[in-house]
C-alpha cells in the first residue's frame, strides 16, 4: 500500500472512532470511576478483555503469571507487520486516576478499534496488550522478559499531560529501601541510652537535600519517610524511608545514587544508628528515542489540528517500565495535552482531569493519532526499514 492510499485512510479511521466512540468513553469512564491498584486491576481488565472480545479480538488472559495481562489480538499471523497498542490502568490510591491511566487505555483500545477494519487491506495484525502495574512492580519489564513482544515490530502508548510533544523526554528511575537501626529507651526518662534511628532517617533526609543545588539538572530525588517508631514516649530504634533516584540515564543515576546513600550513611553515623539501604532489583529505564516514530506520531497528531512542541529537555519527565521494554522493541510514548500547566499530574486536580471534555477530547485525538501513525508504518516498507535501523542503531550504541 502506498504513503497516499495510508494517508486517504485519516477520514476513514476517524469515521470508524466515531462509531465505536460510546464504547471508548465507557471505557475510560469505568476505569477512572473503579481505581485499583498496581497488580489488583481485576475490575479494569475484565472490562477491557469483554469489550476487545466484543469487538472481534481474540483474547488471552493471565500472561507471564500476572492475573490482570493480557493480549488480544486481531488479524493475521502471517501480516507483513504487527504493531502492539499498549494499555495501563492502574492507580494511585487514594490519589485516583492521578496519571490518566484511564486515558492511556482507552486511547490504545480507541486506535485498535479504528484500524481493525483496515487490518486486511493494511496488511497489518493488531495487538492490544495489557501491562499491569506500571505504578508498582513494572508489567511491562515481567511481559517483556516472558517474550510477549518478541514478534512486535512497534509499540505505542501515549501519555496525558501539559503539552503535545511527539517524543518525550523521560528519565531512567530506582528506588531505595533507607533502614535505620538505633536502640530503643524511655524517651524522658533517659533519653541518653537511646539511639534515635527516626532523627538518623531525618538527618539523611537533610544531607540528601543538600546535595540538589549540586546535581545535574536531570536528576530528581525525592522520598517519603514509611516508618518513624512505634511510640512517641520511647526512642525510636527503627526507621524506614523509601527514596527514588531519577536521572538521563543508568551513568549518571549510579553516580547521583552513590551521593544519596553516602548522605544517609553520614546522616546516620552522626547519631549513631546503623544504615541498611536495599536499592530496588531493576532500573526503569529512559525510553530509547525512535525519530522516525516519533516524525510519524507528529504528523499524524498535526492532521488532527495539534501543534506538538519540542521534547523538553529539563522538565516534564517521568519514569516509566516502557523504558526497558523499548530495548526489545521500538517504543512510541508522546505526550497529548490534556491540562493546563497549572494542574500537576499525581494530583487530585489531575485525577478529576482525567475525566470528562478535555479527557475524551485526549482520547479521541490520540486514538486518531496512533492509528494513522500505524497505518501509515504498515503502508509504507520504507518506513518500517527506517524504524528498525534506528532502533538497531539505538540497542548497539548502548
Amino acid at each position: 500500500m502506498s504513503v497516499r492510499v495510508a494517508a486517504e485512510l485519516a477520514p476513514k479511521i476517524r469515521a470508524e472512532l466515531e462509531k465505536d466512540w460510546p464504547s471508548v468513553v465507557a471505557v475510560s469512564e469505568f476505569i477512572h470511576a473503579n481505581v485499583e491498584e498496581s497488580s489488583q486491576e481485576y475490575a479494569c481488565s475484565a472490562r477491557l478483555t469483554e469489550d476487545l472480545e466484543r469487538h472481534g479480538f481474540a483474547v488471552e488472559k493471565g500472561l507471564a503469571g500476572m492475573d490482570t495481562a493480557f493480549r488480544a489480538t486481531f488479524g493475521s499471523e502471517g501480516a507483513a507487520s504487527t504493531v502492539a497498542f499498549v494499555c495501563e490502568y492502574d492507580g494511585l490510591p487514594p490519589y485516583g486516576q492521578s496519571c490518566g491511566h484511564n486515558v492511556v487505555a482507552a486511547a490504545s483500545y480507541g486506535a485498535a478499534l479504528a484500524l481493525r477494519s483496515f487490518a486486511a487491506e493494511l496488511d497489518l495484525r493488531l495487538l492490544v496488550i495489557g501491562t499491569p502495574a506500571e505504578e508498582g512492580v513494572g508489567g511491562k519489564y515481567i511481559l517483556g522478559d516472558a517474550g510477549i513482544f518478541d514478534d512486535v515490530d512497534f509499540a505505542a502508548s501515549i501519555y496525558p499531560g501539559m503539552e503535545d510533544i511527539s517524543a518525550s523526554r523521560t528519565l531512567a528511575a530506582q528506588r531505595l529501601t533507607i533502614e535505620a537501626f538505633g536502640a530503643p529507651a524511655h524517651a524522658a526518662a533517659h533519653p541518653e541510652l537511646g539511639i534515635n534511628a527516626l532523627d538518623g532517617i531525618i538527618m539523611g533526609f537533610s544531607a540528601m537535600a543538600m546535595l540538589r543545588p549540586n546535581l545535574p539538572a536531570t536528576a530528581r530525588i525525592h522520598g517519603i519517610i514509611e516508618e518513624g517508631g512505634i511510640h512517641p514516649q520511647v526512642v525510636p530504634d527503627y526507621a524506614r524511608a523509601t527514596v527514588v533516584v531519577r536521572a538521563a540515564d543508568l551513568a549518571e543515576l549510579a553516580d547521583v545514587r552513590t551521593r544519596v546513600v553516602r548522605a544517609f550513611e553520614q546522616g546516620m553515623a552522626a547519631v549513631g544508628a546503623q544504615c541498611i539501604v536495599t536499592p530496588a532489583q531493576r532500573c526503569a529505564e529512559a525510553v530509547l528515542e525512535n525519530n522516525a516514530l516519533a516524525s510519524l506520531f507528529d504528523t499524524a497528531l498535526r492532521a488532527v489540528g495539534r501543534s506538538p512542541a519540542p521534547t523538553d529537555q529539563v522538565t516534564g519527565a517521568w519514569s516509566t517500565d516502557a523504558g526497558t521494554l523499548s530495548r526489545r522493541v521500538p517504543y512510541l510514548q508522546p505526550q497529548v495535552k490534556m491540562t493546563s500547566r497549572s494542574v500537576p499530574p499525581h494530583s487530585h486536580a489531575f485525577h478529576e482531569a482525567s475525566a470528562g471534555p478535555d479527557a475524551q477530547t485526549c482520547i479521541f485525538d490520540a486514538a486518531i493519532a496512533l492509528a494513522a501513525a500505524a497505518a501509515q508504518f504498515a503502508s509504507d516498507p520504507s518506513i518500517r526499514a527506517e524504524v528498525r535501523s534506528q532502533f538497531r542503531a539505538a540497542t548497539t550504541e548502548r
